[in-house]
């Protein structure tokens, strides 16, 4: 299984310090229940979670940092006098009326330059909120574990652009370019999983590429992918370092064999990645999709989300482009490389999706990762079928007939 291993490696801790909700605590008033806590996900990598007790909506808190910059974010003014009401530590005075009001809220010091205090539901105490390495320890040690049938009855805010990594269904849209049909779950933001790699096509063209430059692969390159998922596997070509390759060749093993190593060697060799990054979300805002972001070119990060209807329009986009379209569809292509040697070298990219062709698409693309599950774009005629978070391939292969007719 493919895993976003570094981001969240920080939190598996917390399920094993933290108790867990059961399942039968899903109530209607669930999240006016646990106002101002901060839940982590015992199914989901130990993900955390603000409910923000002014609007009962949960804010995801990707790490420490987001965090405090999320918790700030959604502070109350108190002055001095206030604050110095609300304990430090047991046995101070509080004045408990102000003290149950404020329970789980941020609250931001007016005449201290917003010094920031998380005034804990558990034990009436206020608690510096620093940094985000004051944050992160909040989390730690006051956090509650929960199952995701728990946390689904408690609806996400509208804010941030994130995914619900407590769905637990498929959702899916058809798109003829100006309209939408076939609509389930299609407002829901979850990941995109390799289908990010469409926005990476789309980027690499505005770049108007040498097809035929040579590039030399490097040994970073090589390791990228180990970043999000450390050994495990996932669906690469036989590079290696020292490999050297022409653009056009990273360009089918990006589509055809979704290569998340040719992904990061195309971003590397048009102006590097973070700067490649930028310009991914830049056209994202271009094309009009309001509630996708990217963190990484290859999407194995699943921080890299859209909506149904917004991947819709990425691949309408992507799939307009004869470039991309006929990209994809290629079943299998070899690759002509010089090793670092010097010898010549050939490498097999085979596109996997075989059970997609006999539906004879003009352009298709899959992604998955556990959090995003089975993720497909394909194109039929005017036609644009998506499908995200499919839990089998033959649930979505369903999803594709149903759609197409």
């Amino acid at each position: 299984m493919i895993r976003n291993k570094k981001i969240f490696s920080i939190f598996i801790l917390f399920i094993l310090l933290t108790p867990c909700l059961p399942a039968q605590a899903a109530t209607a008033n669930l999240a006016k229940q646990y106002s101002g806590r901060i839940l982590l996900q015992t199914q989901s990598f130990g993900r955390a979670w603000y409910i923000y007790p002014k609007n009962l909506k949960r804010y995801y808190l990707k790490d420490g940092q987001t965090a405090y910059q999320i918790m700030r974010g959604l502070g109350l003014g108190i002055t001095d006098a206030d604050l110095k009401k609300i304990p430090v530590k047991k046995g101070d005075f509080a004045d408990r009326k102000l003290v149950n009001r404020l329970s789980g809220q941020i609250l931001l010091q007016v005449q201290q330059n917003g010094e920031a205090w998380y005034v804990n539901p558990l034990d009436g105490l206020r608690y510096y909120l620093k940094d985000g390495e004051a944050a992160y320890k909040l989390m730690k040690e006051f956090s509650l574990g929960v199952k995701n049938e728990t946390l689904e009855n408690i609806s996400i805010n509208s804010e941030q652009i994130v995914a619900d990594y407590a769905f637990n269904d498929v959702a899916h849209v058809r798109y003829d370019g100006e309209n939408f049909s076939g609509q389930y779950f299609a407002d829901t933001i979850l990941p995109l999983a390799s289908l990010s790699k469409l926005m990476t096509a789309l980027v690499v063209l505005d770049k108007n590429p040498d097809w035929q430059k040579i590039v030399t692969i490097t040994p970073e390159e090589i390791k990228y992918p180990k970043i999000y998922v450390d050994d495990d596997p996932t669906s690469e070509v036989d590079f290696s370092a020292g490999d050297q390759v022409s653009i056009y060749d990273l360009w089918v093993a990006l589509l055809v064999s979704s290569s998340n190593q040719a992904a990061g060697i195309l971003a590397d060799n048009f102006g590097g990645q973070a700067d490649f990054i930028k310009e991914m979300n830049e056209k994202a805002k271009l094309l009009g999709l309001t509630k996708t972001i990217f963190y990484d070119v290859a999407g194995l990060d699943s921080h890299c989300v859209a909506t149904p209807k917004d991947l819709a329009k990425l691949a309408f986009a992507a799939f307009s482009q004869p470039r991309i379209s006929d990209t994809t569809v290629i079943q299998d292509y070899t690759i002509h490389a010089i090793d670092q040697n010097g010898l010549a070298k050939e490498i097999k990219a085979i596109n996997r999706n075989y059970s997609l062709f006999k539906y004879q698409p003009e352009g298709v693309k899959t992604g998955y990762l556990t959090e995003a599950q089975r993720v497909v774009a394909l194109k039929k005629g005017e036609k644009i079928i998506v499908v995200m978070h499919a839990l089998s391939m033959n649930q979505r292969n369903k999803i594709i007939e149903k759609l197409l007719k």
